[in-house]
């Protein structure tokens, strides 16, 4: 495996960013209608397909909710919600971040047995985080 911080340009990370942008203000717009819905009603609207098919929270239950959590100012009930989510979104933001203030990224060259261990490994935290959603979340 080799690492290296590599020069980049601020700005390329912006570009195909497009449909990852859309999806995520239908997401709002879809939350924003069933926080409306469900004020009407005065119950909870359940908007996960999975989890109304199969009962079992989903791999992402209590995105929603650590969003909300988050915006009140309570990153750790954000993170209580779904850990791996969140850990990832923080991971995500320090990257952007020192990729627009700094212009920089890590380069990481792994082998094929490398990849394949990483991929191991990421399967078995993504269940592993499953498995606490499920049991303490949804």
């Amino acid at each position: 495996m080799t690492m290296q911080c590599v020069q980049v340009d601020r700005w390329s990370i912006w570009l195909g960013w497009r449909w990852p942008a859309v999806l995520v203000v239908v997401w709002l717009g879809v939350g924003l209608a069933a926080m409306g819905l469900s004020h009407h009603l005065d119950r909870p609207v359940e908007l996960c397909l999975f989890k109304n098919v199969t009962g079992l929270a989903c791999p992402t239950c209590g995105f929603t909710r650590g969003m909300f959590a988050l915006l009140r100012g309570h990153p750790i009930d954000a993170w209580l919600y779904n850990p791996l989510l969140f850990s990832f979104l923080a991971a995500l933001g320090v990257t952007v971040f020192v990729r627009l203030v700094f212009a920089r990224s890590l380069e990481v060259r792994l082998t094929r047995w490398e990849r394949t261990f990483c991929w191991v490994v990421a399967s078995a935290v993504f269940a592993a985080n499953w498995c606490y959603v499920i049991r303490c979340v949804g």
